[in-house]
């Protein structure tokens, strides 16, 4: 008796080229360690922006540049997951990064501008310092 060509296409196992190929799962969690150093790098950045920002005469460059760097370490928090990427509702951790975010442009926009405001230059730094406390206070 003999079998079939269909038959034995059927029951000879044929090798697998679907392995995961292309196929994303979740992203593995970000270690603590990643979040905490990234944490720590906005705390310095913010420290370096308020020292600039208090020199007499103030520092304008080295606070712009520790700003911009701030920017860069926020998407760099929600980018590892250490901050959620969308607020589901208001207060929280994502929600205060939007925040945080928009505060910075803020203050990029006041150290850019010509002729300079002090007072909104303060006002800007301290909605970042506020907010950014606040953010730390509650999701790292």
């Amino acid at each position: 008796m003999a079998i079939a060509p269909v038959a034995v296409a059927a029951t000879v196992p044929q090798p697998s080229t679907s392995v995961a190929q292309g196929v994303k799962g979740p992203k593995p969690p970000t270690p603590p360690t990643v979040c905490a150093a990234l944490s720590g790098q906005l705390s310095t950045q913010l420290q370096a922006a308020a020292t600039a920002l208090a020199a007499t005469p103030p520092n304008v460059p080295a606070a712009q540049a520790a700003i911009a760097a701030a920017q860069v370490t926020v998407a760099q928090l929600r980018a590892n997951g250490c901050l959620p990427a969308a607020p589901p509702t208001p207060p929280t951790c994502a929600a205060l990064t939007l925040q945080l975010q928009a505060q910075l442009q803020v203050l990029a926009a006041a150290l850019a501008a010509n002729p300079q405001d002090p007072a909104a230059i303060t006002a800007a730094f301290n909605a970042v310092v506020a907010t950014a406390a606040q953010l730390a206070a509650v999701c790292v």
